[in-house]
């Protein structure tokens, strides 16, 4: 008796440690946090028709570019997450005056009058769906979802009145005859993430942004601005 008393005891006790790893093994932090270093390649998909004021059009050539920021991330459970970033950037372009619109630009140059350099500083603000796939020490994180742009201040080197896409005609000066701008200071689409994250935190990470809302502050069948951007870099998780 007293060995069937023993032999359920230590079963007992086997399954009581087994179940307690299992539950250690499913817990995981609510939230965590991170930093992002990273590229970017950005540009637009735009043309802007100014045939009414000086008879020729802008296009957008994309240009390389430089961010920080940072991210936070609310686990629904060990491998679902939402995480939120903010990210500060430099973008760089360079526009074009054209009689037409060409189409959608991302690396090869089409025929067109250079008309300046532009930089652009401004902040990205994703909300990211993420899966994570463990692989060897480490995980892939797959994200999707939408993001807002904030442009904070958008200017050609040596003339900061420079018309960029940023400025966008709207009038005339009833007085003097001048053109007047007004800024647009942002837009929205959807947006991408693939990465993997090592075992100690270190990520390295590519994601892509395309605006689906115009940000053209007039209607104007002729002309659009759809931003968009590819951005690789490396992240640490903590």
């Amino acid at each position: 008796m007293k060995k069937y008393i023993f032999a359920l005891l230590t079963a007992a006790l086997l399954l009581t440690t087994s179940y307690a790893q299992d539950a250690d093994s499913l817990k995981i932090k609510p939230v965590t946090l991170g930093v992002l270093l990273q590229a970017n390649f950005a540009g637009e998909h735009m043309y802007i028709d100014k045939s009414d004021f000086d008879g020729a059009g802008i296009a957008a050539y994309p240009g390389f570019g430089v961010e920080l920021g940072a991210f936070i991330d609310y686990h629904i459970t060990r491998k679902i997450a939402v995480e939120v970033q903010v990210i500060a950037g430099l973008q760089n372009g360079r526009y074009v005056a054209t009689d037409k619109d060409l189409g959608f630009i991302f690396w090869q140059k089409r025929p067109s009058t250079y008309l300046a350099d532009v930089r652009l500083v401004g902040l990205d603000i994703p909300i990211y769906f993420v899966y994570s796939l463990p692989v060897g020490e480490g995980h892939f994180n797959f994200g999707a979802g939408l993001f807002t742009h904030i442009t904070f201040d958008a200017w050609s080197p040596g003339d900061r009145n420079f018309v960029t896409p940023y400025n966008r005609v709207i009038s005339k000066d009833d007085v003097t005859g001048k053109t007047k701008y007004a800024l647009s200071d942002g837009h929205a689409g959807l947006g991408f993430q693939i990465g993997y994250e090592f075992a100690p935190g270190l990520q390295i990470n590519l994601s892509g942004k395309y605006s689906v809302i115009d940000i053209i502050n007039y209607e104007s069948k002729a002309s659009h601005a759809h931003p968009y951007k590819l951005s690789m870099g490396l992240g640490w998780h903590f």
